[in-house]
């Protein structure tokens, strides 16, 4: 079995964060392994050894790093027994994503609002049911804890993901941070907008 050595890791990082910018700058179809290469300094042949292909880089640029951002949110959601803090860690998990590397995140919502059968696009779409998935599960969570009604939870999902995108569009296109402290405001927030419409104990079903 051959392992990698530390400084092939590095290069195929380098390599990774340099085809991320013009990705996310021009476009996968628009972007030749001639301008990742020159963009990152190193030979095509070096390109061929840790990717294979212009598609397996935008693969391994996708699809690794959003099946790690899975992991995160299912390991939230496993071991977080406080469902307002479930809440602040999935949205802190996205956030987080979104600061390792804004160029990759950039060409993730690229390919995500293009067209579905474009170029990368196929590549995506399991793990984009994964995140959404473990997403619902943040959502069910209040609603087993009584934190949202059931009837809500579909307005609920619609103003979470609204905050969720709107904050990070603004980080990525507009240049606002992603304070720290940001998510927990957020939760706050959108908590309070459902408080007076959660049933009072004892008056379920009265008219």
């Amino acid at each position: 079995m051959t392992v990698a050595k530390p400084e092939d890791n590095e290069a195929a990082r380098h390599i990774a964060r340099a085809a991320a910018r013009l990705f996310a700058r021009q476009g996968f179809e628009a972007t030749s392994t001639r301008e990742i290469v020159e963009e990152a300094g190193v030979a095509k042949p070096t390109l061929y050894y840790h990717f294979g292909s212009k598609e397996g880089l935008a693969k391994t640029i996708l699809v690794e790093p959003i099946s790690e951002l899975s992991a995160r949110l299912k390991a939230v959601i496993d071991g977080e027994p406080d469902p307002v803090r479930v809440l602040e860690r999935v949205l802190e998990a996205h956030f987080d994503f979104c600061r390792e590397d804004p160029d990759r995140s950039r060409f993730f919502f690229a390919v995500g609002f293009g067209p579905p059968e474009a170029g990368v696009a196929p590549f995506m779409e399991c793990c984009k049911a994964d995140l959404h998935g473990w997403t619902q599960a943040a959502f069910q969570r209040c609603v087993d804890s009584g934190l949202v009604a059931p009837e809500d939870v579909d307005d609920f999902e619609t103003m979470f993901r609204g905050v969720l995108m709107v904050s990070i569009i603004d980080f990525l296109y507009k240049n606002k941070p992603l304070g720290e402290d940001r998510t927990r405001v957020l939760v706050a927030a959108l908590l309070r907008a459902f408080e007076d419409r959660r049933p009072v104990a004892g008056q379920e079903g009265r008219s």
